[in-house]
């Protein structure tokens, strides 16, 4: 199974990408993000883990003073080719250091397997705002975010454990 730990905003925040996210799914017809209500987040730590899932809350839980309430800026626009579209934070220690620690405490035995896409200087943080596109769909929603998006300053209030594919919270703390 895939897992994550993840930075969740502020409601009014949370709000606005939610809006540009339903804005570009509405001009893609691409309604992936939607339809599976995948909530607007940053991934620190991504793995595959097949063991028990309280081990891993367990972990989380007692290294919950690594996370604290902070802001960031979110200043771009950015693709993975070829079919993710996303917005990305201006990059500081803050989350260099939550990447790195985070990582850390999670890469406790062999079960865990860490994605190399979230390891330390390979991660790009980022948070998705369309994902399974196609061309024509990066095209139409990079037009929209040129459009729609400002420059946001983010206030991250909660932590959250995640299942993925299909993305469901296991469960969220706030900080």
């Amino acid at each position: 199974m895939e897992y994550a730990v993840v930075l969740y905003f502020d409601e009014k925040i949370e709000e606005k990408i939610k809006s540009l996210i339903r804005k570009i799914a509405n001009k893609t017809g691409n309604k992936y993000m939607v339809d599976n209500k995948i909530p607007p987040h940053i991934t620190i730590s991504l793995f595959q883990y097949n063991g028990k899932i309280d081990t891993v809350m367990e972990i989380i839980e007692n290294n919950i003073s690594l996370f604290n309430r902070n802001n960031i800026v979110i200043a771009s626009i950015g693709i993975f080719n070829p079919s993710v579209l996303f917005i990305a934070p201006v990059i500081n220690d803050y989350l260099l250091d939550l990447n790195k620690k985070v990582n850390k405490v999670i890469n406790i035995n062999d079960e865990i397997l860490l994605d190399k896409n979230y390891m330390e200087n390979q991660w790009i943080p980022h948070i998705s705002l369309g994902v399974k596109l196609n061309e024509n769909e990066l095209i139409s929603g990079i037009k929209i975010l040129v459009e729609s998006f400002k420059i946001l300053d983010i206030g991250i209030d909660r932590v959250g454990f995640a299942k993925c594919n299909p993305y469901k919270d296991i469960k969220t703390w706030k900080i």
